[in-house]
Formats: structure tokens, sequence, C-alpha cells
């Protein structure tokens, strides 16, 4: 594959359009490696019981949205949160 010169951005915006509509792999040799990390949120443990029929039911909803089944819970506890809070 030709490897073509890597363009000059403007903006982020210019850049961001222009690596929605081209693939990177022209223009690697021309890419420096770099190195970061993500921080994460902490996030703290609790235990919940529920009754089996219904864990099984919330595990059968995570599989078929292909998510585990604990992310599916503090999804629909900080949807149910979100829709408590007061508007304004």
């Amino acid at each position: 594959m030709a490897k073509r010169k890597l363009p000059e951005f403007r903006t982020a915006e210019e850049e961001a359009a222009f690596w929605e509509k081209h693939s990177v792999v022209p223009y690697l040799d021309q890419m420096e490696t770099v190195q970061f990390e993500v921080a994460r949120p902490k996030k703290k443990q609790v235990s919940i019981r529920f009754d089996p029929a219904i864990l099984e039911e919330i595990r059968r909803v995570a599989r078929a949205r292909g998510v585990p089944y604990q992310t599916l819970i503090q999804l629909w506890v900080a949807e149910k949160l979100a829709g408590q809070r007061p508007s304004g």
C-alpha cells in the first residue's frame, strides 16, 4: 500500500472528520507510539440478596444485551436514580 503524507490539521474537529473517513494504516510509519493510562472511577462493592428467579431473569436480560449482569444492575439503578432527581 502506498504511504501517504500525514496531513496537518487546523482544528481537532477537522482531524476527527478526517479520521472518520480514512484508515490509519497508510500513515502508521509517521505516527509515534504513546503510553497512557485511563483512570477508572473508583467503585464500592456492595452485596445485595436477590430471589433466585429474579437473579436468573436479570442474567437472562444481561446475556441478551451482551453485558455482565452486574453492569446491567448498575445501569438500571443509575437510570432509576436519574428519574428521581427533581428537575430544574
